[in-house]
């Protein structure tokens, strides 16, 4: 599951995993955020060429746009492999 909330450096996307791949949990959460520069409300997605990508706004303001992102699934954790 991905999330945003406030964190130091304004909104940020973080990511938890359910330990018994249910609903019920128990949900641990990533360390690290996925994304923390003033941005989130992401959304997960395949490309058409079967890559995970991401997609968030950033900044937070009125100056907001979309930043589309190739993903990658460790299977323990979510992190961002680059910005397209």
């Amino acid at each position: 599951m991905i999330w945003t909330g406030y964190g130091r450096t304004g909104y940020t996307m973080g990511v938890a995993r359910s330990e018994s791949g249910k609903l019920a949990g128990p949900w641990i959460q990533q360390e690290e955020p996925v994304y923390s520069e003033n941005g989130g409300h992401g959304m997960l997605f395949e490309s058409f060429d079967g890559k995970l990508m991401g997609v968030l706004h950033a900044p937070n303001n009125r100056e907001s746009r979309p930043h589309i992102f190739e993903m990658e699934d460790t299977g323990t954790g979510l992190s961002i492999k680059k910005e397209l």
